[in-house]
């Protein structure tokens, strides 16, 4: 990489994220959307442009951008990468999805906060298969 241009390297970056099936997304130390990925796209309906410079507050409900904001100030208070759970009404589709986001501030070499890297995987199916598996389990142990 040490050979490729700043723009080469920031495409490089681009390509390798926007193919994630993941969402990423990255926010300034305000909290305000620098980038986010097409999967983030798919899963709000928000185009990057429409959601660069806005927040959480922008286009979630007040009770998820509150949820939202308060995993960010954990992740901002431990200063290393968090991991946090939640389900959450997908509004494409009208199902609750288990989402686990992983947080992660980003600093420059000098120290300085530059913003809030963010990874979201959807652990639906696999949730669901935990609690078949629970319920098997205690109808195995306790029969009916």
């Amino acid at each position: 990489m040490e050979n490729l241009s700043l723009a080469d390297v920031n495409l490089v970056f681009t390509t390798l994220v926007d193919a994630f099936p993941d969402i990423v997304f990255f926010k300034d130390p305000s909290g305000a959307f620098l980038y986010a990925n097409p999967a983030f796209e798919r899963l709000y309906g928000y185009t990057l442009e429409q959601i660069k410079g806005k927040t959480d507050f922008d286009f979630l409900t007040q009770e998820e951008a509150e949820y939202f904001a308060a995993r960010d100030r954990d992740a901002l208070a431990a200063g290393d990468k968090t991991v946090s759970e939640a389900w959450q009404l997908n509004e494409l589709t009208d199902q609750q999805e288990c989402y686990e986001t992983t947080k992660v501030p980003v600093y420059s070499k000098q120290g300085q906060f530059l913003g809030l890297l963010g990874i979201v995987r959807n652990v639906t199916s696999q949730r669901r298969a935990e609690e078949v598996l629970a319920r098997a389990e205690v109808q195995g142990t306790h029969p009916d």
